[in-house]
């Protein structure tokens, strides 16, 4: 998380990285939950959040990195190069809240 978090330009690779990591804590947050105290419910949400938003993310990116590779369905349903224009813009705005919710602690 650091890294992803310190990173001057955002990664995506790291910010996947950091989602998969997650997930493994918040399974065994899940998991024991039972005994552990109740704050632990408030890192279990956080990270149900961060989750969501870098599941956002690696749509985009997946589904940008499908679209280029399935041009010519683009182009016998419009226009391939506003599609992809929106995907990466799309994805810029979604590294950014990324990050940005990264440095902010992840709140």
């Amino acid at each position: 998380m650091r890294r992803a978090a310190k990173a001057r330009k955002p990664n995506v690779a790291a910010f996947h990285d950091v989602r998969k990591a997650g997930k493994k804590v918040r399974y065994l947050l899940e998991l024991f939950g039972p005994v552990l105290s109740g704050r632990h419910q408030k890192t279990l949400d956080r990270l149900k959040k961060i989750q969501k938003r870098f599941g956002e993310l690696n749509d985009v990116v997946a589904s940008e990195a499908l679209l280029h590779g399935n041009t010519p369905l683009l182009t016998a349903v419009g226009d391939p190069e506003s599609t992809l224009k929106w995907r990466r813009k799309e994805r810029k705005r979604r590294l950014r809240a990324s990050a940005a919710l990264l440095r902010s602690g992840w709140r």
